[in-house]
């Protein structure tokens, strides 16, 4: 019974953080937008990577279930399949990339054994699938008619959020140890 609360604690932290570091982007970044749900810089993209690789399948799911959400709320209200779908590919695009790239490493929490090259290919492959997937979707549902265009600005965007992420996680972890 603990297990299935601390599971659900994960997945809950991981949808309120995922939510509240999207609304910053789009304080931040909206004046960056190249179309709904396509940015040039997207920081929940690299956001949607840390938690993945700290909380697993928890925190994929809080994901998925707060891009559902804020697709319901804010870019989907009339096309819930559409919301459904693009939400669920939010949790499940860099979860795939993670077993992928780390399918016979053990990763901890405090992700020691992570291995820089490994933790590039993840941020590539992560980037396309979650790119390539979404504008997949947003073609065939219509909201895009531009499928390459947006498939480059959204793997762009994903790259550098994601990137800019990472990064400030890494300088974060050094600062802690160096005042350990």
């Amino acid at each position: 019974m603990a297990i299935i609360g601390s599971n659900l604690i994960q997945i809950a932290i991981s949808a309120l953080l995922y939510a509240l570091l999207f609304g910053i982007n789009e304080l931040l970044f909206s004046n960056l937008s190249f179309s709904d749900g396509v940015s040039w810089i997207f920081l929940p993209a690299g956001f949607r990577l840390v938690l993945t690789l700290l909380l697993g399948l928890n925190g994929a799911i809080g994901i998925s279930l707060s891009s559902i959400l804020l697709g319901v709320f804010f870019f989907f209200s009339d096309d819930l399949l559409t919301a459904i779908l693009a939400g669920t590919l939010g949790g499940l695009a860099p979860y795939i990339a993670l077993k992928l790239v780390f399918k016979n490493m053990a990763l901890d929490q405090d992700l020691f054994h992570l291995d820089g090259g490994k933790l590039l290919n993840c941020i590539f492959i992560y980037a396309l699938i979650s790119s390539f997937l979404h504008q997949i979707l947003f073609y065939m549902t219509g909201y895009t008619e531009h499928f390459i265009e947006t498939l480059g600005v959204m793997l762009i965007g994903d790259l550098l959020g994601t990137f800019a992420i990472i990064y400030l996680v890494k300088l974060l972890i050094k600062l802690a140890k160096l005042k350990n």
